[in-house]
């Protein structure tokens, strides 16, 4: 009985970490521009601020600077190729960095070159010597797009894209490391949560986040969240979120296939379209809203509509 009751509290505990690290990385992605203070991210988890980064660091792997860094690093260095006519100091503060010189110190440090330099040939370079080596790779389940794309500087198809004004969307929401088959098992724990709940799963719109630009982070380590539409507020619980999709412009373009073939969508999109287009890219993440839900179907087929956060260039 006390075994049991000891597992219990344990992992009840383990929810409430999960769940308040889960605030603290939606207002991070939120707005990566926010200055990001240790001390008011860990007020907003209730936590000291020792507590708050042993705990942060125990979830997701990374201490809490390292973590911040990486993401603002990982999405300027997107910036820089998404939005070709964005100033290079425009980049830099909608990263959250406070001088173009501190902007380029760390980009340089993280990725082998300046800003200036990645949007000339550093960000091929780099995409083409990492997929190559990713390609070789026997555990790999994107073998295939990596080889497809390892050299070509052309879309795979031409894409209709559909600007549209879109609501915000109320979610319950699981994070997963990894663009891989193991997001079935996210699935399943987040629909199974669902039903618990007393909601109708087959009712509600599946969404997919995407945080990760796969021609630049390896596969096992591109960020995915699984999202399920609420009918109405309902508290997180059993490390289950709760957060608000954000409303506003997007781009919005359909697409199927089977897994994987949404990365080809995705390079199409934000390294052809979006840079020759009127728009540019917020800094949110795009997200997949799914007719056809490959990760839990029989078929493996998707049927999707991918979705960018844009806002209209200034002239």
């Amino acid at each position: 009985m006390c075994y049991f009751f000891a597992m219990s509290l344990r992992r009840t505990t383990a929810y409430e970490h999960q769940t308040r690290i889960n605030e603290v990385l939606y207002l991070i992605h939120a707005d990566l521009s926010a200055s990001l203070d240790i001390g008011r991210l860990a007020q907003n988890a209730c936590y000291s601020p020792y507590h708050f980064q042993r705990i942060f660091r125990q979830i997701t792997g990374e201490s809490v600077h390292d973590y911040i860094r990486r993401c603002r690093l990982e999405w300027a260095a997107n910036l820089l190729i998404y939005n070709p006519n964005m100033a290079i100091v425009e980049v830099a503060g909608e990263c959250g960095f406070q001088s173009n010189a501190a902007f380029n110190h760390a980009f340089k440090a993280y990725f082998g070159c300046s800003p200036t330099y990645w949007r000339r040939e550093g960000y091929a370079n780099r995409s083409r010597t990492l997929k190559a080596a990713w390609s070789e790779s026997e555990r790999n389940p994107l073998q295939r797009y990596y080889r497809d794309t390892l050299d070509s500087v052309q879309p795979s198809v031409s894409r209709q894209v559909e600007i549209r004004r879109l609501t915000s969307v109320p979610v319950a929401y699981i994070r997963h490391v990894g663009y891989d088959p193991r997001i079935s098992e996210v699935w399943a724990q987040l629909l199974d949560w669902g039903v618990a709940q007393g909601i109708d799963v087959d009712a509600q719109a599946m969404i997919g986040l995407h945080h990760s630009n796969p021609d630049l982070v390896a596969f096992d380590q591109c960020r995915y969240v699984a999202c399920l539409a609420l009918p109405e507020p309902i508290y997180p619980s059993d490390g289950v979120g709760v957060m608000e999709i954000p409303g506003g412009l997007y781009a919005c373009c359909r697409g199927e296939g089977m897994f994987g073939d949404l990365l080809y969508l995705m390079r199409d999109l934000y390294r052809h379209w979006l840079p020759a287009s009127d728009y540019q890219a917020r800094s949110l993440p795009p997200y997949a809203l799914y007719h056809d839900n490959h990760f839990i179907n029989q078929s493996g087929h998707f049927s999707l509509e991918f979705r960018i956060p844009v806002t209209r260039k200034i002239v």
